[in-house]
């Protein structure tokens, strides 16, 4: 995507890498010939079925007043997006907005909502420089962002009379999670780096300490997953480079089965967030070609907060793997240096804080792992039963990786302080000293907005194969 040559919504579905790419300013969006017939159609067929049966939202109330007759205007369609725009908790980035307005333009697309062709122009022009909306995270549960939609319409529309809406715009536009599954897209995003890093900074370690190639050999791995087997080969040291220790410890042993599991359980976290980005999973859901209109509970993301479950737990039997490996690098008896990598004086602690750091870090990744949203609600006079808390997981998993990149640059710094350790590896600052004991503050924070950059010279395998 380049800003010359925008990215066209409507032809086919939008991957990871297109909403990173558009979220973090590259880029812009329009609609395709196919995106703009569909929308059209897709609204034209709502308005039509609509006058001949009851629509949820549209010739009825919402929630428990859904057996409530409503003649729709555009004034009550403002009314409803104002009673729904309650906004509360953190705001939301900038480059989560764009991804938002992306996913949600996008979902249009599919002719399942039946938005009106003004509303979804405006949401496209809404993406442009110093007009995105302003919103906030909290309110959502997993089944829909209302209230980030709704108050996103608002702005859209400038709260008015003759702002560019139809008047059966309110629940349709309303009717997405489109701000968690941005919110997830742009966390996947950034795991995706990091992995890609703990596979250099693994690979790397296991040269540096001489770990033996038996633990990576391609042949125990043929009936393992293609993520586990293509983490062995990335990350098996030159033979010249092994060592003859007949087992090494746990750490360094179990690299390819812990890095690869984190990749698989990645891999369908990344699927079931664009099984709902590409799909047309509204409620009511128009569909165009049948020329009917169906109710449905579609809105339900439980998918997704299962798979973020499993990966925020992955990472954090990885990072105690992590911890373990980082300590082995301040043990002499591994690494032929100094204890704690320090510069050899008798009392010195060189890097030894890495580990509390890293230590802390896991603390916080443990906690998130524990957290689970999976518990009965009572809304709306009980209409609403139930809600998968997906947003929150989400969040939780934002956090996660955060605290997984320090562990990691914790590691890379240890790491460095071993002659030749990084060979035949870029991206890495330089130090900011040698072996004595001091401040790494400052380093630490250097190596976490590296991590990204991180990576072999001449990489044996693509890390983004068969992805």
């Amino acid at each position: 995507m380049n800003d010359a040559q925008p990215l066209l919504l409507g032809d086919r579905p939008i991957t990871i890498d297109d909403i990173g790419t558009f979220a973090r300013g590259r880029g812009r969006i329009a609609y395709s010939s196919a995106g703009v017939r569909t929308i059209a159609d897709a609204h034209e067929t709502l308005l039509r079925l609509a006058a001949a049966r009851p629509v949820y939202g549209l010739s009825t109330g919402v929630g428990a007043r859904r057996s409530v007759p409503v003649e729709r205007t555009r004034d009550s369609c403002l009314r409803l997006w104002r009673s729904h725009a309650l906004q509360l908790g953190e705001e939301v980035d900038a480059a989560r907005v764009r991804a938002m307005l992306l996913v949600r333009a996008h979902q249009i697309t599919r002719g399942g909502s039946g938005v009106s062709p003004a509303l979804a122009e405006a949401l496209v022009r809404a993406s442009e420089p110093g007009r995105l909306p302003r919103v906030r995270f909290g309110g959502a549960l997993g089944t829909g962002d209302l209230g980030a939609l709704a108050s996103t319409a608002l702005q859209l529309t400038g709260d008015g009379a003759y702002g560019g809406f139809a008047p059966s715009d309110g629940l349709p536009f309303m009717s997405s999670s489109a701000l968690t599954l941005a919110d997830a897209a742009l966390t996947l995003d950034d795991l995706d780096r990091a992995l890609d890093a703990a596979t250099v900074l693994g690979a790397a370690t296991a040269r540096a300490l001489g770990t033996t190639v038996e633990h990576f050999a391609a042949e125990a791995f043929a009936h393992r997953q293609p993520p586990v087997r293509r983490a062995a080969s990335r990350l098996a040291p030159p033979a010249s480079e092994s060592g003859t220790r007949v087992q090494d410890p746990f750490s360094m042993r179990l690299l390819p089965q812990s890095l690869g599991a984190l990749r698989l359980v990645w891999e369908r976290c990344r699927d079931a967030v664009l099984q709902d980005v590409n799909g047309a999973h509204e409620n009511p859901r128009v569909f165009i070609e049948e020329q009917r209109i169906a109710h449905t509970g579609n809105f339900y993301t439980v998918e997704i907060e299962l798979a973020i479950g499993t990966m925020i737990r992955a990472l954090a039997q990885d990072a105690s793997l992590l911890l373990a490996r980082l300590g082995l690098l301040m043990d002499p008896r591994y690494t032929g240096a100094a204890e704690f990598l320090g510069d050899g004086s008798a009392d010195s602690t060189g890097a030894m804080m890495l580990e509390y750091a890293a230590a802390d870090a896991l603390a916080q990744i443990r906690d998130l792992a524990s957290a689970h949203g999976g518990h009965g609600v009572h809304l709306s006079l009980g209409a609403e039963e139930h809600a998968p808390f997906t947003p929150q997981a989400v969040r939780r998993l934002d956090r996660a990786v955060r605290s997984y990149r320090t562990m990691l640059a914790c590691f890379a710094i240890a790491l460095r302080r071993l002659p030749g350790a990084f060979d035949g590896v870029v991206g890495l600052p330089s130090a900011r000293g040698g072996l004595e004991d001091r401040d790494l503050s400052v380093e630490l924070l250097d190596a976490v907005d590296a991590l990204d950059r991180i990576r072999f010279e001449q990489p044996p395998q693509s890390t983004k194969e068969s992805r």
